[in-house]
């Protein structure tokens, strides 16, 4: 048997999701985890749930003037998490 050139912890990893068929489950999970670190500690604060479906990032927030405030700022959420991210997962974002 040959031996290859050992790899990196991080190349490994990348190496089985994508051999796995979880990248998209890999990248929808980023945006989520993604959230607070994207709107603050403060905001994240009132986030009870958040989940990607069909490339719209749905957030449950517990304050209804926080939801109306987060609604005007949604494009831009959206560019940030996007940029988070370091690819275009989500087109749109959700706030129940």
């Amino acid at each position: 048997m040959k031996r290859s050139e050992p790899l990196r912890l991080d190349e490994v990893i990348q190496r089985m999701i994508d051999a796995t068929g979880m990248r998209p489950d890999f990248r929808r999970h980023s945006v989520e985890a993604l959230w607070p670190r994207v709107v603050g500690r403060q905001i994240a604060a009132y986030t009870t749930q958040t989940y990607v479906r069909e490339r719209t990032l749905h957030v449950h927030i517990s304050s209804a003037p926080l939801k109306e405030e987060l609604g005007y700022a949604r494009a831009q959420l959206v560019e940030n998490l996007n940029n988070a991210v370091g690819e275009e997962i989500i087109d749109d974002i959700i706030l129940h």
